[in-house]
C-alpha cells in the first residue's frame, strides 16, 4: 500500500520565502562588517529606513510587492526615490525577482546578466 500512498497523495506547494523566514534558528549579533537585511516597502519611514541601513553599510532585500499591489505609482514613486539616492552615493540595485530588489551600498556592484 505504500507505493499507492505514494503514487496518489497530493504534493504540497513549499513557499521557499516563509520556509526560510520561518525557520528556527537562533541568530547572534557578532561582530560583523555588514548585514543583508529584510524590508518590506510600505511608505516613506521604509525608504528612510533603506536609506539607513545604505549609509551603515548593509544590503538589502526590499519586497516591493504589498506596495505594487495596493499603489504601483507609489510604489514607483518610492523605488525612484532609492535609486536616485543609490545613485548618487555609488551603490546598485537590481531585480531579484518581480517583486524583489536587491540594493547595495557604495564600492558592491551587482553583475546583472552573466556574459
Amino acid at each position: 500500500m505504500a507505493l499507492f500512498d505514494k503514487m496518489f497523495t497530493k504534493k504540497e506547494e513549499v513557499d521557499l520565502d516563509e520556509f526560510i523566514n520561518n525557520m528556527d534558528v537562533e541568530e547572534e549579533i557578532e561582530d560583523v562588517d555588514f548585514y543583508v537585511k529584510p524590508i518590506s516597502l510600505q511608505s516613506n519611514v521604509e525608504v528612510d529606513a533603506v536609506i539607513k541601513e545604505l549609509r551603515d553599510r548593509n544590503l538589502i532585500i526590499l519586497d516591493i510587492e504589498g506596495i505594487s499591489k495596493r499603489n504601483p505609482q507609489r510604489a514607483k514613486q518610492f523605488v525612484g526615490q532609492l535609486k536616485m539616492y543609490i545613485t548618487d552615493k555609488g551603490g546598485d540595485i537590481a531585480m531579484m525577482s518581480k517583486t524583489k530588489l536587491l540594493i547595495v551600498p557604495s564600492k558592491v556592484k551587482i553583475i546583472k546578466k552573466i556574459k
